[in-house]
């Protein structure tokens, strides 16, 4: 009885594995027509995302809240949030690593907190863009966006891609990297947002 209750354990406290970039395109094709990102590597995908993108604010209007995703050409990030009601904010930063399309995001020894806690965060991603679209580029979360994205594609799978993707507004190249972090860090670095309160 031991073993078997051990074993239902061992299979309901596993985490599932997230997809790779290859299955993650795969997943993404059966519902909408989407390519690799072609010549894919740190300087060609370094820039500016956001899950509120131009485009979709012209079919939507305007947004109460939004994540910006800053990829800088020398395997960095900033990942910032704001609000209506909260300024743009540094939530994480730390490096990034390509491989095969796939993005992934590991903080630095600065983020003394879980990014995660309170909401559905990715920390790796694949890059795609639309088929349509052979200059854009488009990361979609892996461990969660992918999912939500399958779930709710529903007949208009084609916004439900970027209702769930972050989006590359412009690229960031290397003459211009030092001077944006630096206006980050000075304008959006609030780790007091972040710390819990001592008891």
């Amino acid at each position: 009885m031991s073993r078997f209750i051990l074993a239902i354990f061992f299979v309901f406290t596993q985490v599932p594995t997230p997809p790779s970039g290859p299955q993650a395109l795969e997943r993404l094709r059966a519902k909408v027509s989407v390519e690799s990102v072609t010549d894919a590597s740190i300087e060609r995908l370094a820039g500016h995302y956001k899950n509120t993108s131009k485009e979709i604010r012209e079919r939507v209007g305007g947004f109460l809240s939004g994540d910006d995703l800053y990829l800088f050409p020398d395997g960095t990030y900033i990942y910032c949030e704001w609000s209506d009601i909260s300024p743009i904010t540094i939530s994480d930063k730390g490096t990034w690593t390509l491989v095969k399309n796939s993005v992934e995001l590991k903080s630095g020894p600065e983020i003394t907190w879980d990014p995660g806690a309170y909401r559905q965060y990715d920390r790796k991603y694949v890059a795609i863009r639309r088929s349509s679209q052979p200059k854009e580029v488009l990361l979609v979360g892996v461990e969660y966006k992918l999912s939500n994205f399958e779930e709710a594609a529903g007949d208009d799978p084609g916004f439900m891609l970027l209702v769930v993707s972050m989006k590359r507004e412009s690229p960031i190249d290397g003459k211009h990297t030092t001077a944006l972090k630096a206006k980050l860090m000075k304008s959006a670095w609030r780790p007091e947002y972040y710390q819990r309160p001592s008891r």
